[in-house]
């Protein structure tokens, strides 16, 4: 009885543990008004998740010989830019809307 009373005492204190952890990025209150004209920049990193398209063109640039993807970042023409590794060389890459790997 006294050991199952522990466990859910851990396993409770672990749920409350990892609350707390997420709820520290939190923002506490309502943003203080920006003056008209201004532009704020953000103090963090939003969090960013990989879409579903992204992972495709990861995929890709993977299929024809690159490792290392990264800083890859969509262009409003539907392109894809960012940098991969082939061989020990890093190069900056361009994957165009065709499916076709360039490197820069």
């Amino acid at each position: 009885m006294k050991r199952t009373l522990l466990v859910l005492s851990l396993a409770a204190t672990a749920v409350l543990a990892t609350n707390a952890v997420q709820a520290q990025g939190m923002p506490s209150g309502p943003e203080p008004a920006a003056e008209p004209g201004s532009t704020r920049m953000p103090t963090a990193a939003p969090n960013w998740t990989p879409t579903a398209e992204g992972a495709i063109a990861r995929q890709q640039i993977h299929d024809a010989g690159y490792n290392g993807v990264s800083m890859l970042m969509r262009n409003s023409d539907g392109s894809w830019q960012g940098q991969a590794l082939k061989g020990d060389t890093y190069y900056r890459i361009t994957l165009d809307p065709q499916g076709h790997v360039t490197q820069r």
